[in-house]
């Protein structure tokens, strides 16, 4: 009697740890789409003018993740769970006006960097550098990382 429980027993274990792998693959990827079209996308799920918990609702509900920044005036799109499984990381951040209204999209994330400063490279010619002014980063032409 007990070799068929233990029969039973491995089989279970098997199906639940075939289960479990295949569950483990539908990891995280790049968003095959580009900024642009994440953006046109996400205002078909929440138009401009949206009330903020009615936004993060319709967000829910169409499998978008993400989390506010530092007030919940900047909503951070993070993830996208996509009906065919896939699961895509976006770079889309909503922005609220002070009365909860959603009003504008921006890139979520920015890579930063410091760019040398050309006059200071041996070799080069000089540049239009303002004396003193502290090296230009890729930060100052885009947003800031989490921070509003």
């Amino acid at each position: 009697m007990p070799i068929p429980f233990f029969r039973w027993t491995a089989c279970v274990l098997i199906a639940l740890t075939l289960i479990g792998c295949v569950s483990l693959s539908r990891s995280i990827v790049a968003c095959p789409l580009t900024y642009s079209e994440q953006e046109k996308e996400l205002l078909t799920v929440v138009p401009k003018g949206t009330r903020r918990e009615e936004a993060l609702r319709r967000l829910a509900a169409a499998g978008v993740e993400g989390s506010f920044g530092i007030s919940r005036r900047v909503y951070y799109c993070d993830l996208w769970n996509r009906p065919n499984g896939e699961r895509w990381h976006i770079n889309v951040a909503l922005l609220f006006d002070d009365t909860g209204k959603f009003y504008k999209t921006q890139v979520a994330e920015c890579d930063i960097a410091v760019m040398p400063n050309e006059s200071a490279l041996p070799g080069s010619a000089p540049s239009d550098a303002t004396p003193g002014k502290s090296p230009t980063t890729a930060a100052d032409a885009g947003p800031s990382n989490r921070m509003n």
